[in-house]
């Protein structure tokens, strides 16, 4: 589950400075997040509830660690976030809310966040200090601890040049790090109050907040031999780790001492299964309460069955298939990409063809060919969600008829007679990956339509990266998993002028100047809205070709009551709050 370190570098924008003075944002009543309030208590008793409130589920591998500021896969992010919790977590619905603070206030210039801490507790009954959050994101970004994820401190004061030490040759030296860590931007004044200082006002780094690398930990723990086994763990979320035993089982049970609601649960048992059917087997005998992702066989025999397909959902995934088209602006952002200086060099940089090839293609059928059916047809960017997903965006739809006009405007825009007179397009790909046959549907589809023909172009993962971000290809395949679940992830670097992971070489100063905007919004509906406006400046350019957003197919057992699936889970439904799950009678 690792991602790509120019994902979080390429979203810091030079951004204007917030007007109206400081603010400050509290915890309203309503926006505590699912089984959390200021007072521990118990939840509300069901009268169907079962004796045994246990739930029983399957990971695939056993966790690589449970160390906060080192883990990266999925297998132990949802176990973690359940055992931790940070300054500020999110509900069902992404938005971001108070969790071990209780609020914040952000600074008339957007570049320092003031965090007031909650009383709360850990499971080994010490205090949660504001030191403590200093302590462990020093050591997230320390080049010494080697974090894989060490990247999304990007934003702080004195973060990059620490970023920029590992793997410096020379290597730098401990007093070196040691004098960058002291320049890091964040303090704790006292026990209560934690202080971030950000290189560039940032609203959206509230939500990289949420994720499991930024949660406190005592120095005491953690340098302690052993300090991530059962017998020794402290956790400063709903659960504890009761017990490990590597490449078998984990069982998890409440933290007497969390702040927020006690949870019904009195287990989650997590077995360690590595064959998807065996552990289609064991939920189908009664023995797990959950499969996710249902094998690929079976979600036909599944549907098909009256009782399973009863228990069958697919759940959207933050993930997308799209292709990139080659708009033709230089990687720098400015001026040109030099290969298309003339326009009949690079067809893909006249929005009238960019429309054409992107109205040819049948999305559903994609789908059902390429995957098997499951996923969710893709016609923006931001994913199903994330605030600032727009189900109403859709500017081209599939239609033959106005493909051909467009394609007819764009031919004699260019200087064509005819599209079989166009130089075969050059579509870029990465060999080993599955992608030969969806880039042949692409290339199967413009040729019937237009006549057109391709130069289909497999690399190898490495060149393929290199050339695709230089602009060599007129389309090429992508893919973006986000990070976090906010919309600047999946816009800002992407597709603003000159960004790092801009591979569509897209340029337009309008939806920049709305991710600026997006950017300092404090209000987030207002922020959604912002970043809804940019995404269809994005699709009425037709500057890429989105086409699937990832499914996951689930079965969940009917007496698993209060659930919270959401895009964001790791590994099974409702994963990101086992604190609000109820086991009924059945």
């Amino acid at each position: 589950m690792q991602k790509r370190l120019l994902g979080i570098l390429a979203s810091i924008a030079v951004i204007a400075a917030a007007c109206g003075g400081a603010t400050t944002s509290s915890a309203p009543a309503e926006s505590t997040a699912p089984g959390e309030s200021a007072a521990a208590t118990q939840a509300p008793p069901d009268s169907n509830l079962a004796a045994e409130q246990i739930l029983r589920y399957a990971i695939v591998q056993d966790p690589a660690t449970l160390d906060p500021n080192a883990a990266q896969d999925s297998e132990s992010i949802s176990i973690l976030g359940n055992l931790h919790r940070g300054l500020v977590y999110y509900d069902e619905n992404m938005q971001v809310i108070p969790a071990l603070a209780e609020s914040w206030d952000i600074s008339e210039d957007a570049q320092t966040l003031t965090f007031h801490l909650r009383d709360a507790q850990y499971s080994n009954g010490d205090p949660i200090v504001a030191g403590d959050f200093v302590f462990s994101w020093k050591r997230l970004v320390d080049p010494r601890t080697a974090a894989p994820y060490s990247y999304v401190t990007a934003e702080i004061v004195g973060a990059p040049e620490l970023l920029g030490m590992a793997g410096a040759d020379p290597a730098p030296s401990d007093a070196d790090i040691d004098a960058a860590l002291d320049g890091l931007g964040v303090s704790a004044p006292d026990d209560k109050t934690l202080v971030v200082e950000l290189n560039t006002p940032a609203t959206y780094f509230l939500t990289a907040l949420a994720l499991w690398v930024f949660v406190p930990m005592q120095e005491s723990w953690i340098t302690s031999p052993n300090a991530t086994e059962a017998a020794n763990y402290v956790s400063s979320g709903p659960f504890m780790l009761d017990t490990w035993e590597h490449n078998s089982q984990i069982v998890l049970t409440p933290n007497p001492n969390w702040y927020g609601t006690t949870p019904t649960l009195t287990e989650v048992q997590l077995t360690i299964v590595a064959d998807l059917a065996a552990i289609q087997a064991g939920y189908e005998a009664g023995e797990l309460d959950t499969v996710s992702p249902v094998d690929t066989p079976d979600i036909q025999r599944v549907k098909d069955d009256p009782v399973l397909s009863q228990e069958y959902g697919e759940t959207p995934t933050l993930s997308i298939t799209y292709y990139d088209y080659n708009n033709g602006t230089d990687p720098s952002g400015v001026g040109t990409l030099a290969r298309c200086q003339d326009p009949k060099d690079c067809p893909t940089t006249n929005k009238n063809f960019r429309i054409a090839l992107t109205e040819a293609i049948d999305k559903t059928a994609f789908i059902n060919a390429t995957f098997a059916g499951i996923g969710q047809v893709a016609n923006i960017f931001v994913m199903p969600g994330i605030p600032g997903y727009d189900e109403t965006i859709d500017p081209y739809p599939f239609n033959l008829d106005s493909a051909q006009e467009h394609m007819a405007l764009a031919l004699e825009e260019l200087g064509y007679a005819s599209a079989a007179e166009i130089p075969p397009l050059k579509f870029g790909f990465n060999t080993g990956g599955g992608h030969e046959p969806r880039v042949a549907f692409l290339a199967e589809a413009w040729r019937q339509a237009f006549g057109l023909e391709t130069e289909q172009i497999g690399s190898d993962f490495s060149v393929f990266l290199t050339q695709r971000t230089e602009g060599i290809y007129d389309i090429a395949r992508d893919g973006w998993g986000a990070d976090y679940p906010h919309a600047n992830n999946q816009l800002n670097g992407l597709f603003t002028c000159g960004g790092g992971n801009n591979n569509v070489q897209y340029c337009n100063p309008e939806f920049d100047a709305l991710i600026t905007q997006a950017a300092v919004e404090g209000d987030q509906d207002a922020q959604a809205e912002l970043y809804k406006q940019a995404s269809r400046i994005l699709m009425d350019d037709a500057a890429m070709l989105p086409l699937r957003f990832g499914l996951t197919p689930q079965l969940l057992k009917p007496y698993v009551s209060g659930a919270l699936v959401t895009p964001n889970d790791a590994t099974n439904p409702g994963d990101r709050f086992f604190e609000t799950i109820q086991i009924l009678e059945h």
